[in-house]
């Protein structure tokens, strides 16, 4: 039943209407549409398909009980939000009167301007964006408005280590999210030219700054790809839907190639862009896609991002990338030094993750901790490895190999070059 409740989802999420009649949801019995609702919450998207669904004549035919349930997602969803938005109301001209920059980035930015429809984007967080050197003056922002640091475990940490910090609110259901840079794990960017690009929009009465257009589809893919792994949901594929029907006029696609190209990203970036146009219809074109199409594309990549996208919910998703990579093919001596690394971080690391000062002599007891806390967080999945658990095996050398592929090196030169000559024809 799995397969055909998803082949409805799918269908029901298409840019092209038709689809859903094709697959005569109408029939469906009530357990059926039970099973389709939550799987469609569980991907983030029951709001936007019950508002597709219910202009359609089956939805007169729905019993009541289901019915009730899925009008019920649309309006938490939209509940949620207004409540979002309402703490944005406090936060942006709180540090506007502090005179840092900050840029709106995901759902908070999708919802009200590119669904057009705050109840239809379901959201978990405010994500947001300041300079870096502006990252310890915004934590003191939000700390006068009431919001208390999750992460990083320690204020020196910022902004010296990762990419961003977590504060959360007493009574308040939505962490904030402040970046200083949107990648991490090695991949390179330049965060100037992206301010440099930026651009100023209303968002839901408020004046604030956003990504362009092209950098925000970038952003869009390389959360769902290089930070995720494709552990996301059908949400993102839908945020790239919406996006490029948003901005099919102002999305110049000449931009969007070249840069992410520069960046390396073509891997993850063709990847993603593929799964959404395959899968919900998204209007990706189809030159600016060969432009960025990976020269050395293994038959299997495309299936191992879809199947993590589609069925993400398996035993490997929230093991880390290092274990993964322990895991993987390496030789025994990077084995133990790939163990070395994950133990012994370093002292930005460790404050990042402990109460403890980087120049602290506590901070070699940490070690300790570190230790118990990976054998408490890992211990169960390599006891299963080493029992020899033949799915979760699978599953994680899956995953090794579509990261492994995803981060090799890309040549500028020759992308750029190969780039220049499809142009040109």
């Amino acid at each position: 039943m799995e397969q055909r409740i998803q082949k409805i989802l799918l269908a029901g999420l298409h840019w092209d209407a038709s689809r859903f009649d094709a697959v005569n949801g109408s029939a469906l019995a009530e357990e059926e549409w039970a099973a389709l609702i939550e799987m469609a919450a569980r991907h983030g998207v029951a709001p936007l398909l019950y508002q597709r669904f219910k202009a359609l004549p089956a939805a007169s035919r729905l019993p009541d009980a289901v019915l009730d349930r899925w009008r019920g997602c649309y309006l938490s969803t939209a509940a949620s939000n207004v409540r979002l938005y309402e703490e944005l109301r406090v936060l942006l001209p709180a540090l506007r009167t502090a005179g840092i920059p900050v840029l709106v980035l995901k759902g908070a930015y999708l919802a009200a301007n590119v669904y057009r429809n705050i109840a239809l984007r379901p959201m978990s967080d405010i994500d947001l964006l300041t300079p870096k050197t502006a990252a310890r003056d915004a934590l003191q922002v939000l700390q006068n408005a009431g919001y208390t640091l999750r992460q990083p475990a320690t204020e020196a940490a910022i902004p010296h280590h990762g990419k961003d910090m977590v504060l959360v609110k007493q009574g308040h259901h939505f962490p904030v999210e402040v970046h200083w840079t949107l990648t991490d794990h090695g991949i390179r960017m330049n965060m100037d030219e992206w301010w440099d690009r930026s651009q100023t929009t209303w968002l839901d009465g408020m004046e604030t700054g956003i990504l362009s257009p092209e950098d925000c589809l970038l952003h869009i893919g390389l959360h769902a790809s290089y930070h995720h792994s494709f552990h996301v949901n059908l949400k993102a594929l839908m945020d790239i839907a919406f996006f490029i029907e948003r901005f099919q006029e102002a999305l110049n696609w000449d931009r969007f190639c070249q840069r992410t190209t520069h960046y390396g990203w073509n891997n993850g970036i063709y990847l993603i862009l593929s799964l959404a146009r395959n899968l919900v219809g998204a209007a990706v074109p189809s030159e600016p896609l060969e432009l960025i199409k990976p020269l050395d594309l293994p038959e299997t990549m495309m299936a191992i991002a879809e199947d993590r996208l589609l069925h993400g919910q398996d035993a490997a998703a929230a093991l880390s990338n290092p274990f993964i990579s322990l895991w993987g093919g390496k030789g025994l001596g990077e084995k133990f030094r790939m163990i070395g690394r994950s133990v012994f971080l370093s002292r930005e690391a460790m404050a990042y993750l402990y109460p403890v000062q980087p120049d602290s002599l506590w901070l070699y007891g940490y070690y300790l901790v570190r230790i118990k806390d990976l054998a408490l967080r890992y211990g169960s999945p390599l006891w299963r490895l080493l029992r020899g658990d033949r799915e979760l095996r699978v599953t994680v050398r899956q995953r090794d190999a579509l990261r492994e592929w995803m981060f090799k090196p890309v040549e500028d030169a020759g992308n750029e070059s190969r780039n220049s000559s499809r142009s040109a024809r």
